[in-house]
């Protein structure tokens, strides 16, 4: 959404909420219009519908955690699916290759834990606590985003390389490995680095980064020509 879709969300919320026989402040729909303005309208439509169908959760009005939820996921099941990639990426592609992930959570993350060379090889004894640990960060991550994260997790590889450039100057570098959307996994590649990106900081949604993660690299992009 965007300020012109105040007027509609307004009107959506507030019959929402008449369902239940109640009323909603302007300054609380405003709220609530900037809580979730990182959806679509058509989206948010569709999650309170589910929401007022909900045999478990519908005869409660819906809260903007509940339109996240159902458009997004918990962040538990979230960090689940983050794990699978991490996994995946440990079992075939391994410490020796750089990788960048199709989330910046996940390499916000995997930095705190240490790096990607060192996690890759977690034997399998320390693995279960590495998956506890990971995932712990990765939801706290879901309710605080990190304000900067790395471009890509350096491999071996890439790092034994980095401590004789001068006699490697010239060799073709190794690109890294991209795990899950190729897509987006570019985005994160383009918007990482030391300066991050800010403006995730103002808003939880994966929706909200990307347009994040888009508008840094439009702005590198112009200031590189």
């Amino acid at each position: 959404m965007n300020t012109n879709d105040l007027e509609a969300f307004d009107a959506l919320w507030t019959q929402a909420y008449e369902i239940y026989g109640k009323r909603m402040e302007p300054r609380v729909v405003y709220m609530v219009f900037q809580s979730l303005i990182a959806f679509s309208l058509a989206d948010i439509e569709r999650a309170i519908s589910r929401h007022i169908t909900n045999p478990d959760h519908g005869q409660f009005p819906p809260k903007p955690a509940d339109i996240v939820r159902l458009l997004q996921g918990s962040s538990q099941s979230a960090s689940g699916e983050a794990w699978a990639k991490v996994d995946y990426a440990i079992r075939c592609v391994g410490n020796y290759r750089s990788v960048v992930f199709d989330d910046p959570k996940i390499h916000a993350a995997i930095e705190r834990l240490g790096g990607w060379q060192k996690i890759a090889l977690t034997d399998e004894k320390e693995y279960p606590f590495l998956r506890n640990n990971f995932m712990k960060l990765y939801q706290g991550f879901t309710v605080n985003p990190p304000d900067s994260f790395p471009r890509k997790l350096i491999g071996t590889s890439e790092h034994e390389n980095s401590q004789h450039s001068e006699f490697l100057r010239g060799r073709a570098k190794e690109q890294p490995a991209l795990v899950g959307d190729k897509e987006r996994a570019r985005l994160v590649y383009q918007g990482g680095g030391d300066q991050g990106v800010v403006q995730i900081h103002h808003d939880k949604t994966d929706q909200f980064l990307e347009l994040a993660v888009e508008s840094q690299t439009k702005r590198l992009g112009s200031g590189a020509a």
